[in-house]
């Protein structure tokens, strides 16, 4: 297992793809932060956001927004075997298939968990030096810290989802747009009208997980716990992993 580890990773830092959507995903994270700050949402005055500690917590809570990028590469990598299909070869040198999807998860719950440390640092510390430029309640790393673990496992579960849905979705630009389209469309519409519902989706159990909706003008909204959000997030990465080890090992591969 570990050596099909080690193959995973030089697999990824072959190409150029996983430095480019780190730099896309950090980039994202500190649009979210400068727009937190600086732009106030329709009906909410400037003073009363910034003022509120738990909304100057949740601008750290940026970093974990980037989960869609770890999804997306989980996707990209898992599906680019099929596309180029160098998972026959893979397969021929590990019959053993479960393990190759192992192996690819467990390097990308690595490759995120360093990657959403690295975006926690880059937003905390710009939002600590934004905020010293505003009058606004005082940047606390205290409350930075809360919202650390959850972006960990926020990173880590999308981007062993991604793995996942790139294993069950052979063709890679199917899988991406309807996984762009789920994330980003139906769970935000789903969230409109059926709140209570949504929170157990997994950008419900996301936002649980971070304490936040991603809604300013709704901080205080109801959300699960964060236990029951992890839970219910770590449920949906096991259930999509099994999934995924068990149809590739009973699909037909040429």
């Amino acid at each position: 297992m570990i050596s099909l580890i080690r193959s995973e990773f030089r697999k990824v830092f072959s190409t150029k793809l996983l430095f480019i959507l780190i730099i896309s995903a950090a980039a994202f994270a500190l649009l979210q932060v400068f727009l937190l700050i600086f732009v106030t949402p329709p009906g909410l005055e400037e003073a009363n956001q910034l003022m509120n500690p738990q909304y100057v917590k949740t601008i750290t809570a940026s970093a974990g927004s980037a989960s869609i990028f770890l999804l997306i590469l989980g996707i990209v990598a898992m599906s680019g075997e099929y596309r180029i299909q160098t998972i026959t070869s893979t397969f021929l040198v590990t019959p053993v298939r479960w393990k190759v999807i192992v192996a690819k998860m467990a390097t990308f719950a690595i490759l995120a968990f360093f990657i959403a440390i690295l975006l926690w640092l880059i937003v905390s510390i710009t939002a600590m030096l934004l905020l010293t430029t505003q009058d606004s309640a005082p940047f606390e790393w205290s409350g930075a810290l809360e919202i650390l673990g959850g972006t960990v496992l926020g990173l880590v579960l999308y981007g062993i989802l991604g793995v996942a849905i790139g294993s069950l979705i052979t063709s890679q630009v199917a899988a991406i747009i309807i996984a762009l389209i789920w994330f980003l469309i139906v769970e935000s519409l789903l969230s409109v009208f059926f709140d209570t519902f949504a929170n157990w989706l997994p950008g419900g159990a996301l936002n649980a997980i971070l304490q936040t909706n991603g809604n300013p003008e709704a901080i205080d909204a109801d959300l699960l716990s964060v236990p029951v959000g992890a839970l219910v997030l770590i449920g949906y990465a096991a259930v999509f992993a099994i999934a995924a080890a068990f149809f590739t090992t009973k699909r037909d591969i040429t």
